[in-house]
């Protein structure tokens, strides 16, 4: 499985560093690739000012991270996009601080719809609450449960996660086994309708039901990239509900498909953006309301996204940009 979703580069080796900063600005300079540059050394600026601020103060120059770090992206992968934000949020007067009553517009043009259009996600505007779009980010989702414990799970937890091919025809997709906790019917009941699981030798498997044509045997440089085109558009669409947590070891999860989750269908990295914009403009506008937010029922969950966000954030974006997979190296004794 490969943390990318447009463009991942399933042949190279992992990128081994505790810097993936480093590592793209020196990618962006031998691409020549001077406008998304600029962007990606500001955006490393904010991150490293962010890091000596208190949660009531990092998520503006978090915010402004991740929106370079967005526009070195978009530049770099010539994708068009507007000079605004393309997101913004409100709540009104007379509600009481809540998460549910934070508003996030997702507007029709900007940096955010555009972000949106690269993983092809719809780019027409919408409204979420901010407590919605925080239960679909997988990294913090045991905090949300924790502060919201009447709220449903959303994550299933997958091991050995990959793409294999049917031992006699050109047949693959993806496959997967269920953590043995998360395998009883009533969870498995809320997969996606394009997920299907059995059982085989004491453990319980997911897979995709739609299939994609891999190749057999040996076979010409031009039949092989013709392969690796479909499995990268397979796995494009499989990204959308099969999410990961990147650290030390990716963990990877299958999104379960719930009536009442309106976000379901955006992507981590457009949902990270649009919730650290509302709170960058509580921080900005509002500092009291934020205050209330960081006093109240969420304040574990919000300093665990303020804390945590950047990393995530960044991982994916780099291997957006470069293609490659970005793990902090194992010291051997």
């Amino acid at each position: 499985m490969h943390k990318g979703v447009t463009s991942p580069d399933f042949g190279a080796l992992h990128v081994l560093s505790n810097d993936p900063w480093q590592y793209v600005e020196l990618s962006l300079r031998r691409a020549k690739s001077k406008e998304a540059l600029s962007y990606w050394q500001q955006a490393r600026r904010f991150a490293e000012a962010s890091e000596l601020l208190s949660p009531e103060a990092a998520p503006l120059p978090i915010y402004y991270a991740f929106l370079n770090a967005s526009k070195a992206l978009l530049k770099h992968k010539k994708v068009k996009h507007g000079d605004h934000h393309g997101v913004t949020g409100q709540r009104s007067e007379d509600a009481r601080a809540s998460l549910a009553n934070e508003t996030v517009k997702f507007q029709n043009g900007g940096i955010l719809p555009a972000l949106c259009g690269y993983f092809n996600e719809s780019t027409t505007a919408a409204e979420y609450s901010l407590r919605d779009i925080l239960w679909n980010i997988p990294f913090i989702h045991r905090a949300f449960c924790l502060s919201f414990t009447s709220a449903a799970e959303l994550f299933i937890p997958l091991e050995s996660a990959k793409y294999v091919r049917h031992d006699k025809t050109r047949e693959a997709w993806f496959e997967a086994e269920i953590v043995p906790r998360f395998s009883d019917q009533r969870t498995l009941r809320s997969l996606p309708n394009s997920f299907e699981t059995w059982d085989a030798d004491g453990k319980t498997l997911v897979r995709r039901k739609k299939r994609f044509d891999w190749y057999v045997g040996r076979t010409n440089s031009e039949d092989k990239k013709r392969a690796l085109q479909r499995l990268q558009n397979y796995h494009g669409t499989t990204r959308r509900v099969v999410v990961n947590i990147g650290g030390e070891r990716d963990l990877w999860y299958l999104k379960k498909q719930l009536a009442n989750n309106h976000v379901g269908a955006r992507h981590t990295v457009t949902l990270m953006f649009a919730a650290m914009h509302r709170l960058s403009e509580l921080s900005r506008y509002d500092p009291a309301g934020l205050d209330r937010h960081l006093s109240g029922q969420a304040n574990w969950l919000l300093v665990e996204f303020i804390n945590h966000a950047m990393g995530q954030f960044i991982d994916q974006i780099a291997t957006e940009i470069t293609g490659f997979q970005f793990w902090p190296p194992k010291m051997r004794s």
